[in-house]
């Protein structure tokens, strides 16, 4: 049996693995941090803003590939 306190801790864990900073995405990317930030403040790229600091969904990131992906293949 797993003790509440090992259950807080990795539920945690869990939330923070499925957001990304502006860096992690312009790695995970290969873009430049700058473009990330045009991307996100212009709405092509889902994030959201905590105080200054973008932050985006890796869900959410990962779906607008897929969706990428799959107009580039029906565009061949």
């Amino acid at each position: 049996m797993i003790s509440s306190k090992d259950y807080k801790q990795q539920r945690k864990q869990s939330l923070t693995d499925n957001i990304l900073t502006t860096r992690e995405v312009a790695a995970y990317l290969r873009l430049t941090v700058t473009t990330v930030y045009n991307m996100a403040a212009s709405g092509e790229l889902p994030g959201f803003k905590i105080g200054k600091s973008w932050r985006f969904d890796r869900g959410e990131v990962m779906g607008r590939i897929a969706a990428a992906t799959r107009r580039a293949k029906t565009a061949d």
